[in-house]
């Protein structure tokens, strides 16, 4: 037995996803399980955001935050990013075009794909912001892309300031950690 074993790895398209029962994610071909439903905080945390959002964004007649949606990128990836920004028009049920931005909050389950393959997937599709949050730490990493296409980290505190098109947002995240504790 000499040889090296070859790793077996089977690769799965959207066609394949679409009729999966449960909850993954699939990147490059390769499912990725959805953990159990969130903990308590990490949606407190999810809901105090979306809501900042949508105040930030009333007068922005382009951008919406949105909660969870899938966004379709190829034909072998399809992810759910916990929050997102639209600043162009939707159809349909998928979403398939790069948002303004994203964020997505840490677990134990998850950041470790959250901080690796998706922080390069949306880097490379050209996502002009990523923002990572973990509840546990109550820490805000923040990242805008560059010119030379890669992210940069962006100052979060007291406020975390996008410019989208037309519009700012400026979010008071050192606020949003205290509304968790009170």
């Amino acid at each position: 037995m000499g040889d090296a074993l070859l790793q077996y790895e089977e690769r799965y398209l959207v066609s394949d996803w679409e009729q999966w029962n449960d909850p993954w994610e699939l990147i490059h071909g390769m499912p990725y399980c959805m953990s159990p439903a969130p903990a308590f905080r990490h949606q407190l945390l999810c809901s105090q955001i979306i809501v900042e959002l949508g105040i930030q964004l009333r007068h922005c007649p382009k951008c919406r935050a949105i909660i969870p949606i899938d966004w379709e990128i190829d034909e072998e990836t399809v992810v759910q990013p916990d929050i997102l920004i639209l600043c162009k028009p939707f159809e349909g049920n998928r979403l398939r075009q790069a948002p303004a931005c994203l964020f997505e909050i840490l677990s134990p389950s998850t950041q470790r794909k959250d901080r690796g393959i998706k922080f390069q997937l949306y880097q490379e599709q050209g996502v002009p912001y990523y923002i990572m949050v973990d509840p546990e730490t109550c820490s805000t990493e923040a990242y805008q892309l560059g010119e030379d296409g890669k992210y940069q980290p962006l100052q979060t505190s007291p406020e975390l300031i996008l410019q989208l098109g037309d519009c700012q947002v400026k979010l008071d995240i050192d606020a949003i950690w205290k509304s968790l504790d009170a």
